[in-house]
């Protein structure tokens, strides 16, 4: 009997037989999954991976291996010097007919730094095509793309400083600066110096016994802390005003540092932390004021950082003249407040022997010549200022306020000057009732010289009525804009407004107030041209004046049509405002009759058609 079969049946064995045919014919027909999604590749890019541009970038331009699908994607970043990383504003990118090139219009300044376009695509049927990036270097004059009312492209290349508001990678002038805590901490700073300066004077000239008490070191102590505090948050909140950053930002020791190229007022106040540290030398041991050995040192670095307080307003007419009378009001005001308010707090603190009635009586001497001095370096600073708008704007009408709170000082101090006079005109020591009564006189005074000095710090968050050196310049090119739905009101000046490369610009903000981030000035070359426009960042965040530093000019290269862009965020919305207006030839002629508008001193008032005002005389400012 054969044995049983245990293979696979025929007929199941010709089914396994034709199901595998089948697989694999369909195998050979779908071939590998990969084939059919090759990764695509980047062929060409414009400008090249690795590339270092020395003129102003418009668009970029990637070309692949493989046709894309229209949806790429293609973020910019870059990396100004001394900056952080920031996205730069593109188009969204634009794919051609044959879908093998990418195209993306820069529509913002690039920075001198390093960038990168970090690009990705997808292939036609959706699938993940590539993605990498191309880097590239900005070595001078950045420009970014602006489009003309005709449709075409011009490079824009930014501008340098301005001072009141201009850049240096967005650097405005210190002498601008009015938020909070710059008030605060120059009032501070500056109270303290006074004080402390005042307090060394009155221990040279009266009370040299002064420093072997120990209210007097701890008071003198106490005093510099509290400069010191103040004076770091006056460059703390210095250092965020003119780099438009927060004040956490200020608070860096490395934003410090650009306060050098903020004006004379920013290097005054860095300077001012260095002298008000070294016065910590003085302070800790005060006794050296009187040593001949360390006296000349131990005055000279107080005086020096009291001087500082005078560099606070350094533009204007007669500028030079208003330093000098900056700087001595300065140390007079010192003089005067600081000793008194030693004498109050410390000399009349109770009843003492002889020491503390010559200091009483010293204090007289060196407070006259101090008071006369105070007053008339005043005036000149008011007459500099101010002239004869002393009621008709706001600075001149708070000077007017610390001229009647100077007045209260004065006739307080005369008054407890002569009490002091007669009543200790033959005593050899201090009692306790005439201590007590001194003591309420004298901190009278004391009190409203603090009061004084808020009213300073108030002054130089105001712009003077009379108008800067700036201002004596005249702005043929003058553009008006009111923006009525967020309430923006600005006036673009340009001179001389001809074809060439020594052009400065000033703007002027009147309204908001406060809340204005992102202001930017473009201004747009006439369509056809071929030459480079510019665009300008303005530091103001309200009403202010920003106008080009001395020296720092921009090219317009084309005479005819050129448009003036304001954008802007305010508290109420954002502001995009376009207005033409006309360039001349360095001959002063327009270059057709079709060009240029009758001019008027109307405002213009967004939406309606703007107008060209060419003053003929300076702008009042």
């Amino acid at each position: 009997m054969p044995p049983p079969r245990t293979g696979v049946p025929r007929r199941s064995r010709a089914l396994l037989l034709r199901a595998a045919g089948i697989v694999g014919a369909g195998l050979v027909v779908l071939g590998p999954p990969d084939s059919a999604h090759a990764e695509n590749t980047l062929v060409e890019s414009q400008p090249a991976d690795g590339a270092t541009l020395t003129q102003p970038l418009t668009q970029i331009v990637l070309v692949f291996e493989n046709p894309v699908a229209d949806s790429p994607v293609a973020p910019l970043t870059c990396t100004p010097r001394n900056g952080n990383t920031d996205p730069v504003r593109t188009e969204r990118p634009v794919v051609s007919d044959d879908q093998l090139t990418v195209t993306v219009d820069i529509v913002e300044a690039l920075p001198v730094g390093e960038c990168r376009v970090s690009w990705s695509v997808e292939d036609l049927d959706g699938e993940p095509g590539a993605s990498g990036t191309v880097e590239f270097a900005v070595a001078n004059s950045p420009g970014g793309g602006g489009n003309t009312p005709g449709g075409g492209t011009t490079a824009t290349t930014s501008t340098g400083d301005a001072t009141s508001g201009g850049t240096d990678d967005a650097i405005g002038d210190a002498e601008d600066a009015s938020d909070g805590p710059t008030w605060l901490g120059r009032v501070l700073s500056s109270l303290g110096l006074a004080v402390l300066f005042g307090s060394f004077v009155l221990i040279v000239t009266a009370w040299p016994e002064g420093p072997e008490y120990v209210l007097a070191v701890r008071f003198l102590r106490s005093v510099w802390l509290l400069t010191l505090a103040g004076t770091v948050l006056y460059v703390a909140a210095l250092a965020a005003s003119v780099t438009d950053s927060s004040f956490g930002s200020g608070l860096s020791p490395a934003a410090w540092l650009d306060l050098l190229d903020a004006g004379w007022t920013g290097r005054a106040a860095l300077a001012r932390l260095v002298l008000v540290v070294a016065t910590g030398w003085v302070v800790w041991r005060p006794e050296r004021v009187i040593d001949p050995v360390t006296q000349l040192p131990a005055m000279v670095i107080p005086t020096l950082a009291v001087a500082t307080i005078g560099l606070s307003r350094t533009g204007g007419e007669l500028a030079i003249l208003g330093v000098a009378a900056g700087i001595v009001h300065a140390l007079s005001m010192s003089v005067w407040v600081g000793s008194v308010v030693l004498l109050a707090r410390v000399v009349l603190a109770g009843p003492g022997e002889e020491d503390l009635v010559h200091a009483t009586r010293g204090f007289g001497r060196i407070a006259t010549p101090a008071i006369v001095i105070t007053v008339i370096s005043g005036a000149i600073q008011t007459y500099r200022l101010d002239g004869g708008s002393l009621f008709s704007s706001s600075h001149g009408r708070v000077l007017l306020l610390k001229a009647v709170a100077v007045a209260v000082m004065l006739f307080v101090g005369m008054t407890a000057r002569q009490v002091a006079r007669s009543r200790l005109g033959r005593a050899n020591d201090l009692s306790v009732p005439m201590a007590d009564r001194l003591r309420r006189a004298f901190g009278t005074e004391a009190a409203v010289g603090v009061v004084v000095l808020g009213l300073s710090g108030w002054l130089m968050a105001l712009t003077p009525p009379k108008s800067p050196a700036e201002d004596l310049v005249e702005y043929p090119i003058e553009v008006d804009v009111l923006d009525a739905d967020t309430g923006l009101d600005v006036t673009v000046s340009i001179t001389p407004g001809r074809v060439g490369d020594d052009n400065q610009m000033r703007v002027e903000v009147r309204q908001p107030v406060e809340g204005i981030s992102g202001l930017e000035v473009t201004l747009v070359a006439p369509t056809g041209s071929n030459v480079n426009g510019l665009r300008q960042t303005i530091p103001l965040r309200g009403a202010g004046i920003a106008v080009s530093a001395e020296g720092d000019v921009f090219p317009l290269l084309a005479a005819g049509s050129w448009q003036l862009e304001i954008a802007a965020t305010t508290p109420t919305g954002a502001v995009d405002i376009s207005r033409p207006f006309d360039v001349r030839t360095a001959d002063g002629e327009l270059p057709g009759g079709d060009i240029g508008s009758t001019p008027t001193l109307a405002p213009v008032t967004a939406p309606p058609a703007p107008t060209t005002t060419v003053p003929e005389t300076a702008p009042s400012g």
